[in-house]
């Protein structure tokens, strides 16, 4: 996705100090979660390759790697692009990449529609012939007359929701809805030319528990360069909060968390004026800054989250961490994986970024890979920078788990 992180970086490390601190956090994380960690084993394994395996120069992955199984037992694996495409097989193992176009996004001018650069990146299997798809839309006013000072890719005129979207045949094809149906998770405000907001976007997969279907939500503080200081202000705090649902059809129904319980609604701002704006947005949790994936770590039903920092030393080294928690507000202190230095050390000579981690178990008894036991893969992607975007490879690595 569009995440450009270039543009993240330059901004993180204040966002961070102005959100919460990793000290500031621990003393509101639960001391007796138990952590898991984690180390990579054996070699890694080519999934898919841009230069032998791309249908078009824009089928690249470019999001984390979802799979679910559908009515007929086969295997789907996604890292979505705002064209889709995926891998389809008996297997997770034994996937292969297929040309049909799963999903096309519309490139809508009008911010109101929220149906710009669309990527599908959150998927759950009600039945193996309804699955739920999460849009991540991006709404580049760069890309339209009149919606932005420049004709490059600014944060200025980026702005993001997640929208709502249905297959009824096993996750062939995805239906898209027209607005305000298609709206599910966003900011009680307006896009902006030139100034923001950024917005929201769910960046996991969908995880179920106890009558409840969950996710993972990530902003950007705004407005720009605010602090949280008195003067500053910022209408949205940088981090992440969890939302859940009872319901998956019902797009309206996703509630975040306030800092007390899960009562914050979503509003869109295009139906009309909005009320008390600040009951519109999340408080953030501890620890969530750098969020990619959710799993249930089956032995235990403790919740998982995989997270990537490539950018600083929020959590220690930059690498990948994973947390724990038993409701996914109260975060354990995140565990070193492996260190990004460790990943590039590794590599041939280069120019190499890595991005969107996630953990798949092949023997999950998950319909929606969700579930993990000691002995999973972790999928990521690797870039080459001296010839971006197009050039990428979609890696998986065996990760052994240990409950501490």
């Amino acid at each position: 996705m569009r995440r450009m992180l270039a543009v993240l970086c330059a901004f993180v490390v204040v966002a961070i100090s102005a959100a919460q601190s990793p000290a500031t956090a621990a003393q509101q994380t639960s001391g007796g979660t138990p952590t898991l960690t984690g180390v990579l084993e054996g070699s890694r394994s080519v999934v898919f390759n841009t230069a032998t395996d791309s249908c078009e120069l824009i089928d690249i992955p470019d999001a984390p790697a979802r799979a679910f199984r559908d009515y007929q037992g086969t295997v789907h694996l996604i890292a979505a692009h705002y064209i889709m495409r995926q891998d389809v097989g008996p297997a997770l193992g034994s996937v292969k990449h297929s040309c049909d176009v799963v999903y096309n996004s519309a490139h809508d001018p009008n911010p109101a529609d929220y149906n710009d650069s669309t990527w599908l990146d959150s998927f759950f299997s009600i039945d193996g012939r309804q699955i739920v798809a999460l849009g991540h839309m991006e709404y580049h006013g760069w890309e339209h007359p009149g919606e932005c000072n420049s004709q490059n890719y600014t944060p200025a005129c980026w702005y993001n929701a997640d929208t709502f979207h249905l297959s009824n045949d096993g996750g062939y094809h995805y239906k898209s809805f027209p607005a305000p149906a298609n709206y599910m998770v966003g900011l009680p405000f307006k896009y902006v030319v030139n100034d923001g907001p950024e917005g929201y976007s769910v960046d996991t997969n969908i995880v179920q528990s106890g009558g409840w279907y969950y996710a993972m939500v990530t902003d950007w503080n705004w407005p720009p360069n605010c602090t949280g200081q008195p003067g500053h202000k910022c209408l949205v705090p940088f981090g992440a909060s969890p939302i859940r649902t009872s319901n998956l059809l019902d797009a309206t129904s996703w509630r975040a968390w306030n800092g007390t319980d899960f009562s914050v609604s979503f509003v869109d701002p295009y139906l009309g004026p909005v009320q008390h704006r600040e009951d519109h947005v999340y408080t953030p949790v501890p620890y969530m800054f750098y969020v990619n994936a959710l799993n249930v770590y089956e032995p235990t039903g403790l919740f998982v989250a995989t997270l990537w920092d490539p950018w600083n030393t929020a959590y220690g080294p930059e690498g990948l961490y994973l947390s724990t928690s038993t409701d996914l507000v109260n975060w354990t202190l995140p565990t070193l994986v492996v260190a990004q230095a460790d990943l590039l050390a590794k590599e041939p000579p280069g120019n190499w970024s890595y991005a969107y981690f996630s953990l798949l178990d092949p023997n999950s008894s998950d319909a929606n890979f969700s579930g993990i036991g000691d002995s999973a893969y972790v999928y990521y992607v690797r870039s080459d920078e001296d010839h971006p975007p197009y050039v990428r490879v979609l890696f998986r690595q065996p990760v052994k788990l240990t409950l501490n």
